[in-house]
């Protein structure tokens, strides 16, 4: 892995890091957050995904909107 590869890995880290954080769960256990994560991606790859992905797009999309750094 090169530099630029490891620079642009950590900030990936970093950034969803940081979305655990704005969503009020950096106290959480990380097997919760983990399986809370799985249970969403299995939402999110079922072929009815459409309406879940709108839903939780119009619930984070204003909480991102407040802080310009993303």
């Amino acid at each position: 892995m090169t530099s630029l590869q490891r620079t642009a890995e950590t900030r990936r880290t970093f950034k969803l890091g940081s979305l655990i954080v704005k969503a009020g769960l950096a106290e959480e256990e990380p097997a919760v957050l983990l399986g809370m994560l799985m249970a969403g991606a299995r939402v999110l790859n079922a072929s009815n995904a459409v309406e879940s992905r709108r839903r939780w797009k119009e619930l984070g999309a204003p909480v991102l909107e407040l802080d310009p750094t993303r």
